[in-house]
Parts: structure tokens; sequence; C-alpha cells
């Protein structure tokens, strides 16, 4: 057995493999025939059910060990020994493209999947076997450029290929927020119904639900003060919420059997008020 291996698919591509020669004679055989199968069905977008059950027929295995030897050969470089037992030539997280081909994914990534043509993961996957293959260059498998894709900047991502617009609810409104290294030094206010119904002491007759109002701790995740009322969430809420937060609450913490929080805070926050 050679240091590398043509194997012709059905459709007349070449899969080049890498021998293995610590595996079995019949292991390795095994996965030769598999990777005649399953190599083609890697290549395309999704594989349904005909199509697993008519390669399961040709391998002679299940439907599901069918999609298991899919997961493995996209998980691994698109060679032979990633369908042998217990081994793999690739593995995720691998970054184990030699420089020029690494160059040419970079490339592919940006002038292609980066785009407002929003071409597809199998398009740009098109393109890199292309100009590997142009230069002689060893084609990487097609879960490695998936994995590149999914560890890109979702904002850089979607703003490349849906505009500026697309990318807003990605983004802070107010820029980056600033770092919060200690206690009480930023509070984050928010408003919240309560699932309550308050009714009238007397007739029983439903009044609404109550808002709750929080100030919790960046640093600790602490609720450090809190305020409820039947009034919509507004200024005035955050006001009480933010007095409470100073208010020495011990008294009452004690009785629920709850440590006390209290001071004074730096920075507070509070998105506007939505009843």
């Amino acid at each position: 057995m050679g240091e590398s291996l043509l194997l012709l698919r059905a459709q007349g591509d070449p899969v080049a493999e890498r021998g293995v020669l610590t595996a079995p004679t019949q292991m390795w055989e095994t996965a030769v025939r598999q990777a005649e199968v399953i190599g083609p069905l890697a290549a395309k977008d999704t594989v349904g059910l005909a199509e697993a059950d008519e390669a399961a027929e040709r391998l002679r295995v299940s439907r599901r060990q069918v999609y298991v030897l899919l997961g493995r050969w996209r998980a691994g470089e698109g060679v032979v020994s990633d369908l042998v037992p217990g081994r793999s030539s690739g593995g995720r997280g691998g970054g184990r493209l030699s420089g020029e081909v690494e160059t040419i994914v970079q490339e592919a990534l940006r002038t292609r999947y980066l785009t407002r043509q929003r071409r597809s993961v199998a398009a740009v996957y098109k393109e890199i076997t292309r100009q590997c293959r142009a230069r002689g260059l060893r084609t990487p498998s097609r879960g490695s450029i998936q994995r590149r894709i999914e560890r890109l900047d979702p904002v850089a991502s979607v703003s490349g290929r849906e505009g500026r617009e697309a990318v807003r609810p990605l983004r802070s409104a107010g820029g980056v927020p600033p770092v919060v290294t200690g206690l009480l030094e930023q509070v984050q206010v928010d408003h919240t119904p309560v699932d309550v119904i308050v009714v009238d002491e007397r007739h029983r007759l439903p009044i609404g639900r109550p808002y709750l109002t929080a100030a919790i701790d960046v640093a600790s995740r602490c609720v450090v003060g809190l305020v409820v009322t039947l009034e919509a969430p507004s200024a005035a809420s955050v006001g009480l919420c933010l007095a409470h937060t100073a208010m020495d609450k011990r008294p009452w913490l004690e009785l629920l059997g709850v440590g006390p929080a209290r001071g004074h805070h730096r920075r507070a926050h509070s998105r506007p008020a939505r009843p």
C-alpha cells in the first residue's frame, strides 16, 4: 500500500488518501468500500432517507450507521482513514490544513461566502476544491470548511452576507459595554409582569397583574433592590427600585432568612420601560 491511494468515485472524481499501515487489511478494505459510497454523499448539502437507504443497502449496514459514517467523514479530513474504526486523521477543531490550502480557504470565504450573493457552503466548497486541484494540492474535507465558517465572527458574517441593517440586532445599542470589575460598580434594572392577578379585597374582582422592577448587580448577579407596583413600568419605578437598593434591608431580610445586600451603585442601566 503506497503513501497515497487514489479511490475513484462513481462520478469519476478522485478521493486522495494517505495509507494507514497499522490498520488490518480487512478493516482497511471495508473503509475503502465505505469511502466510495460515503464520499459522494458527504459532498451534498443534505442526505435524504432514500439516499441513506440506498447507501445502507450497498454497504449492508443500517440507515443509522450510514449517518454515523457521514458524520465521521465530515468531521474528519474527508479521507478513508476517517472511516477506520477507532482512528481519525482529522478531528473536530483541528486546524491541520497546509499553509497554501489555508490561504485558498480564507480567500474563498472572504470573496465568495462573505458577500451579498450569499453563496451556499456547497458552492464555496466546490470553488475551494477546484482551486486546490488546479494547484495540485490536497483538497480539505467539507467538514473542515464548515467548521471554519462556524468560527467566523457572527457580526462580520451577517454584515457581509446580509448588509449592515441585518447586523444591527447583533450589536449593542450603546457600543461596547463598560468592563465591570467590582461589586455595585454596575447595576442593571429591568421590569417584568408577575404571574399573579391581584383582585379587589371586597368583591374579589380582578384589578390586574402587578409589575416587578428588579435591580441586579452585574458582578455578583445578586438582586440588590426591587419594587412591586400595579402601575406600568416608568421612571418612578426605576427610582423607587434604586432607592430600595441603597436602603438597609436587614430586618426584612432576616425575617426571610436571606443575607442582606445593599449599597450605593456607581452606574445604573435600565432599558426603556414597556408595559
